[in-house]
């Protein structure tokens, strides 16, 4: 008997590689089946951005300049009138260079290939970053992360069109399991990759920043650093001057919700879709977003604050105050979404607010569809009416902080008796969820 322990471990140890390896696998016969079969004309519309400024950077030349961005794209199909609803030329390109040196590995596979390899590597990214969260968030049960993530109908959108959330989604989960693992300077790296998408992770990556530094975990800082400065120093060497190309691309190519903010769905696009300016729109806009800013540094100053909060905060407050923000940018909304469920909810209202999440976009989305509003070629969707997703998780988040902040025994005390041994630990991240029983066994435990 004792015999058969070991092999039982070690069959356990190689599993997740075994997975690994089959999503490898399947992703090469799929690319190398693809290479020369073109795929249907509106899957992932987007990659076509990532190929020309591949192409361009393998030329030799800058990935921001835009005649050359028109060019190559005009070559591979972008029309304006029915890709750019008649506004723009190309796709723009408002990424850092490393990623275009990442994307670069798709150029052997051809136009189609990279196309069909890009979409069957996002479907395996939402897998695999449902895999490493199953264990990962306290209080959820595995089976949620697998099947929430691949069926949350932003995440089958943002796959579809070729946008690359699944990427930093995937990125987010093995920052957060180096971490938890206290492989720091690894987690630095995975952190770094992170700048990616600035307007999903310009507070996480502060914060988690500020949460390591807290706790003295030096390494995360460093990690990161030293690998952004390898990023800029390679970026440079191959694209003198990317910095202020890349901060110029914007006033070059305004993105489209400069005139069409309503097809954005942060506070900051509602108020310019609902037409407010001037003073009043800034107002309204500190009024939401300065509660949220302060949430996510009291969090990340806080030395008893977990991971999850920092990195579930920082996501949330991203997704409403950033300037920019689109609805295919809601997959990362699942990691705020899930440590609600584990860590602040009953089991009945975290039961009510995933079903929530979960399937009212789907009818959303079949209403929206029914009227014409999605689903059209060339005509832009009035995201804002999704905007309600990242606001509710917002508000429920707030109100359980508040609530929890209420409960009795808050008081100075509290972080005398956590530090007794065998005192009862009373500030916010022990508290027991709202509506759960507080006992301090489960029915497992005895």
């Amino acid at each position: 008997m004792n015999r058969l322990v070991p092999e039982r471990s070690t069959l356990s140890a190689l599993r997740p590689y075994a997975w690994l390896m089959a999503l490898v696998l399947a992703t090469i016969f799929l690319a190398w089946f693809g290479r020369d079969v073109a795929p249907p004309e509106h899957l992932c519309p987007d990659y076509i951005c990532f190929w020309a400024t591949s192409k361009i950077v393998l030329s030799g030349q800058s990935p921001y300049d835009v005649a050359l961005q028109t060019r190559v794209q005009h070559e591979y199909g972008w029309d304006k009138q029915k890709n750019g609803a008649g506004a723009y030329d190309f796709l723009p390109y408002y990424y850092p260079p490393w990623f275009a040196m990442l994307t670069v590995a798709l150029v052997p596979l051809g136009y189609y290939g990279g196309k069909v390899t890009w979409f069957v590597l996002s479907a395996d990214l939402v897998l695999l970053t449902g895999y490493l969260l199953r264990k990962t968030i306290p209080g959820v049960p595995p089976a949620i992360p697998l099947i929430a993530i691949p069926i949350f109908i932003f995440t089958v959108v943002t796959i579809v069109i070729g946008q690359t959330t699944p990427l930093i989604l995937c990125l987010l989960a093995v920052a957060w399991r180096l971490l938890e693992a206290r492989r720091d300077r690894t987690a630095g790296f995975a952190l770094a990759w992170l700048t990616i998408k600035p307007q999903l992770t310009i507070l996480v990556l502060p914060g988690v920043l500020l949460w390591a530094a807290r706790r003295r975990r030096w390494r995360v800082v460093i990690g990161f650093a030293a690998t952004l400065a390898l990023f800029a120093l390679a970026s440079w060497l191959l694209i003198p001057g990317w910095l202020g190309q890349m901060l110029d691309a914007p006033r070059q190519t305004p993105p489209p919700t400069e005139n069409s903010p309503w097809i954005g769905t942060t506070w900051f696009l509602l108020l310019k879709s609902a037409g407010f300016r001037s003073w009043s729109f800034w107002a309204l806009y500190a009024l939401v977003a300065v509660p949220l800013l302060a949430t996510v540094l009291k969090a990340s100053l806080d030395r008893s604050k977990p991971l999850h909060d920092v990195l579930a905060l920082g996501l949330l407050a991203a997704c409403i105050v950033a300037p920019y923000g689109r609805n295919y940018d809601f997959p990362v909304l699942l990691i705020p979404l899930f440590v609600l469920l584990g860590t602040r909810l009953s089991e009945i209202a975290g039961a009510v607010l995933l079903v929530a999440v979960l399937l009212l976009p789907y009818a959303q989305y079949w209403i929206m569809a029914r009227r014409g509003l999605v689903g059209q070629i060339g005509r832009p969707s009035p995201e804002f009416l999704f905007a309600w997703v990242p606001l509710l998780l917002a508000g429920v988040w707030l109100t359980t902080a508040f609530q929890r902040s209420r409960l009795p025994g808050r008081s100075s005390s509290a972080t005398v008796l956590s530090l007794v041994p065998g005192g009862l630990a009373q500030n916010e991240d022990q508290a027991p969820p709202l509506g759960r029983d507080p006992q301090p066994f489960s029915h497992a435990g005895v």
